[in-house]
């Protein structure tokens, strides 16, 4: 079974592995990045896969000015979208659902229990019928909410299934827990959970790899090393929107894994 929780000892002791000039080099990147984009604050962290040392951690938040200011704000939980493949993987295990499995996700606007769930590109039309696997890479929320409605009878069995992982369900929904919220988490939890992903077999190793090569996690493509793994946007309570992709490299042999977090206000996110 994969598991992402972890305690403060062990975070401590993780952190006491930085690699100093990775440090300075992962906080220049990430600077330059919040000032393009105008971001409030974002995080990064990288993860050695074989020992699970952390190699660089960075905070940077926005003060009055334009400048950003590092931040120790690893602890603190928040709603995130990269729940989606823990929700595709968990009803991957259950042996009810396969990525080669279609899907009809219509015009991109799908009605239940009185709301409507809007794909990314509902305004476009949709994608109409595609398989788990494009879904996923598409971080389409019809797909994700049908696969996990096949894979599981009720909420419990979900919140059961994702307590296994070590993500707790603060209040239960099988329309809205699949994408990420009533969860909190941290990146940290996150991309511990993504790491032992890149050390198992799991069919969703598949998914991620396909997410970069063909989906909207695209951007994280290298023509130095092949990458595996997800984007994720979520709205949080205060309005803001949390950017992330989390995922390890090389993917046929990885090495480090990685999650960026960048929340900003406007649009587009």
């Amino acid at each position: 079974s994969l598991f992402s929780c972890q305690s403060k000892q062990q975070e401590d002791k993780q952190i006491s592995t930085i690699d100093s000039t990775l440090q300075v080099k992962a906080t220049s990147i990430l600077e330059n990045k919040l000032t393009e984009l105008n971001a409030l604050s974002g995080q990064t962290i990288i993860m050695e896969v074989q020992t699970g040392h952390i190699k660089a951690m960075v905070g940077l938040e926005r003060k009055d000015s334009a400048d950003y200011q590092s931040c120790e704000n690893f602890s603190q939980t928040h709603e995130s979208e990269l729940i989606q493949p823990i929700s595709i993987l968990a009803a991957l295990e259950t042996g009810k659902v396969k990525l080669t499995d279609m899907v009809d996700v219509d015009d991109g606007s799908y009605s239940v229990q009185d709301r409507e769930l809007k794909d990314h590109n509902w305004h476009r039309g949709g994608y109409g019928k595609i398989t788990v696997e494009q879904g996923f890479a598409f971080s389409s929320n019809i797909t994700n909410y049908k696969v996990v409605r096949k894979a599981f009878d009720n909420e419990r069995a979900f919140s059961e299934a994702l307590a296994k992982y070590g993500y707790q369900v603060k209040d239960t929904s099988l329309v809205y827990n699949p994408l990420g919220y009533g969860i909190l988490t941290t990146p940290l939890q996150n991309l511990t959970f993504f790491n032992s992903i890149a050390k198992s077999n799991t069919a969703i190793k598949q998914a991620l790899e396909y997410s970069v090569t063909d989906g909207l996690a695209k951007p994280a493509q290298s023509d130095k090393v092949k990458v595996a793994g997800t984007t994720g946007t979520i709205q949080l309570p205060n309005g803001e929107y949390a950017v992330e992709f989390c995922g390890y490299f090389p993917a046929d042999n990885p090495k480090y894994s990685v999650i960026v977090t960048i929340n900003k206000t406007e649009l587009p996110a």
